[in-house]
């Protein structure tokens, strides 16, 4: 996907042959400084090495409205904390994933379809704690794949967001 702009970014890609160099971001950075690794630090260091991106679940300064917090706080409403409604719990994971695609993804394409796939991801999280909370159980496993879609959606967006800054990123 190259951006709808009128000026055409050359496309970066991983070169084939250097050495490998893993980087994992945490869901701060992830939050706050989304430009920084996508515009730069990534771009940069593909020139000289084969990278490998994993990130944490998306946060901000205040550790409540972390998407990890967030998640375990659903996970624990199906079990029966009445007042925490854990279906807007996951409506505000993704309203936040959305307006953060929003401001920083200009190709209309790929923020398009960002937005699709992380609706998709909110939709199923929302079916699976509606079983957990009919069964009445949330088990070790399944506490993991709840939380664990904090950094589905990360890594969803920090590949889209370097898609949009001309970096042949996939998920």
């Amino acid at each position: 996907m190259s951006p709808s702009s009128s000026v055409s970014l050359p496309r970066v890609e991983n070169p084939a042959g250097k050495p490998i160099l893993v980087l994992k971001f945490g869901g701060t950075s992830v939050g706050k400084f989304i430009q920084n690794i996508c515009g730069q630090i990534i771009p940069n260091l593909l020139k000289t090495h084969r990278v490998i991106v994993v990130c944490s679940a998306r946060s901000t300064d205040v550790k409540a409205k972390g998407t990890t917090t967030r998640l375990v706080k659903a996970a624990d409403a199906v079990l029966g904390d009445e007042s925490v409604d854990h279906q807007q719990i996951v409506q505000d994971i993704l309203d936040d994933h959305i307006e953060a695609t929003r401001e920083n993804i200009t190709n209309p394409d790929i923020r398009d379809q960002l937005e699709k796939s992380l609706t998709k991801v909110c939709h199923r999280l929302k079916v699976f704690l509606e079983a957990a909370e009919v069964i009445n159980e949330v088990s070790p496993k399944s506490k993991d794949i709840i939380i664990g879609t904090g950094e589905k959606l990360a890594c969803e967006y920090v590949a889209s967001v370097l898609q949009d800054k001309g970096v042949d990123a996939t998920y």
